[in-house]
């Protein structure tokens, strides 16, 4: 049986459960996740970058009661994707993520012209 809300229609799969993070694409990821725990209270959770191993990108997570922000930035000068957007760009969000339920649902949908 559907469901009618002032929302629109509820899926019978695929529930939206909550955002899960934030991910933001800057030229300086270090500096803008040191503003945001000095300035706004979120601390450091965790870290990707060359001592992890990865070499075209580092990641700096910060968190806040229930708020994730990922700040990543270019490791490598030939990363054209990332260059690109910031030079279109500057700094900004790249990605919100979601927490949803059935994800191989959702995905199926889509993959299958639906509206998932």
């Amino acid at each position: 049986q559907t469901t009618y809300t002032d929302k629109g229609e509820k899926p019978e799969k695929g529930k939206f459960v909550k955002f899960h993070h934030v991910t933001f694409w800057v030229g300086n990821a270090k500096q803008a996740a040191v503003f945001y725990c000095d300035k706004m209270g979120f601390e450091p959770v965790a870290y990707k970058g060359l001592e992890t191993g990865s070499r075209e990108v580092v990641s700096h997570v910060i968190k806040q009661d229930k708020i994730l922000f990922v700040f990543e930035s270019a490791l490598n000068p030939g990363n054209e994707e990332m260059g690109e957007h910031l030079m279109k760009h500057g700094d900004g969000v790249k990605d919100i993520a979601f927490q949803v339920e059935d994800l191989e649902f959702l995905i199926k949908g889509r993959l299958e012209g639906g509206g998932g």
